[in-house]
């Protein structure tokens, strides 16, 4: 008799950050369906749990392991959309379940609730850090992001009961009763970053352009703001600086998608008390010269917001030291107020329960691109492109949170 040992890929190390924008990438993954992938080619039994529509996070697939590329090309395929324990594991239906999930996120290979002890160490629940895992051997297991400021986990999970991938941040502690803490044995801290009160972000011209995610961002230190002090921002957020190097008008546009509610906020000081501008998608004001902070902060309300956006800001007074008041030259040759250069409007860009069984095995596969700090050398668009440019990068204005009052 010949016994085939099926092993999963060899793990490679991944930094904290690079797993927690993984795991993002999975939620916000924006995806339609047909009439067609309410069906299965491989069983004449499947009906899926999905009707046709457009769906936001990859569907939950008992056994499912699989990038987000081979997911869209799999569901124009005509793929049957998600599975669970009672349709078994089928080669015919896209999407991925729990630990095909963190097995994806950790770019580990395709390993199951029960066979991740071969790549990770039990930790205690007081050493548990952002891109951790809960697990429950033989059920489930989340990806962990951060504890918010009431003290709950906000987490990432692919749910049988949610039928998606999702960030979860209303369950509680108590959700992981009977789990045990993970760490992968690979996983690395990855250098000090950016974006918090202390280390801004520092925007090093305009027009300036930026994608992040707030979930699991380190900063998570203002909760509310003096122009707006009734209004939760007890969520992540992430800071930016620059220096206007004379007075002008700051423009500041964030666009983010359904299900994340990132704030701006425009500060003289490293300090919600010193806010003097706030909107929920953009802001137009006048600042300097001095130091000016800009803070995107996750909106509350019953229950965090994070996620992905991105952020546009333009400035027409020039960045650098400021200038101190002098009476212009004898012989002035500027050009008339109303003429700009182009070298002066150019400019660098900156970048709920769970019903789950456990899984099959799976074949190997790879994440598309990672998301991420972006940014390129040419002049960007002008200001009434900033829709466009959020359409192109998958975020859209925020429409499912409008009359909101963050």
């Amino acid at each position: 008799m010949i016994f085939t040992l099926l092993l999963a890929a060899p793990a490679l190390a991944i930094d904290r950050a690079a797993a927690l924008d993984n795991a993002a990438a999975y939620a916000i993954h924006s995806w339609s369906m047909g009439s067609v992938n309410m069906t299965a080619s491989c069983s004449s039994d499947y009906e899926s749990t999905y009707s046709p529509g457009t769906y936001i996070g990859l569907p939950y697939d008992w056994g499912g392991y699989m990038d987000i590329a081979e997911f869209d090309a799999q569901i124009a395929d005509g793929y049957g959309a998600g599975s669970h324990s009672w349709h078994g594991s089928l080669s015919c239906t896209a999407g991925l379940d729990c630990s095909g999930f963190v097995s994806m996120v950790w770019e580990t290979g395709h390993y199951s609730t029960s066979t991740f002890y071969g790549c990770t160490d039990e930790i205690g629940w007081n050493d548990l850090k952002r891109a951790d895992a809960v697990n429950d051997a033989g059920s489930h297991m989340v990806l962990f992001a951060y504890e918010n400021d009431a003290g709950d986990p906000v987490f990432y999970e692919a749910a049988g009961s949610a039928e998606r991938t999702r960030i979860n941040s209303g369950s509680g502690w108590s959700y992981f009763d009977g789990y045990v803490p993970i760490r992968f044995e690979d996983i690395d801290d990855g250098a000090p970053e950016p974006g918090q009160l202390n280390d801004p972000y520092e925007i090093p011209s305009f027009p300036f352009y930026d994608q992040r995610w707030t979930a699991g961002a380190l900063s998570d230190e203002i909760d509310s703001y003096s122009c707006a002090p009734d209004t939760d921002e007890s969520g992540p957020e992430v800071l930016y600086h620059f220096v206007a190097a004379e007075a002008g008008r700051l423009e500041v546009v964030v666009s983010d998608d359904t299900g994340v509610d990132i704030d701006i906020h425009v500060l003289t000081a490293p300090s919600g008390d010193a806010c003097i501008a706030r909107d929920d998608t953009e802001v137009s004001v006048d600042v300097g010269p001095g130091d000016v902070w800009i803070s995107l902060d996750t909106w509350v309300s019953g229950q965090e917001y994070p996620g992905p956006y991105l952020l546009v800001v333009d400035f027409n007074g020039g960045t650098g030291e400021p200038v101190e008041d002098s009476p212009p030259p004898e012989d002035d040759t500027a050009p008339d107020d109303d003429t700009l250069n182009e070298e002066e409007v150019g400019g660098t860009v900156g970048p709920e329960g769970s019903e789950l069984g456990d899984d099959a095995p799976g074949g190997p596969g790879e994440l598309s691109e990672r998301p991420g700090g972006c940014g390129c050398d040419s002049g960007g668009p002008p200001l009434g492109l900033f829709g466009l440019l959020g359409a192109l990068l998958g975020l859209r204005r925020r429409g499912a949170n409008a009359g909101r009052v963050g």
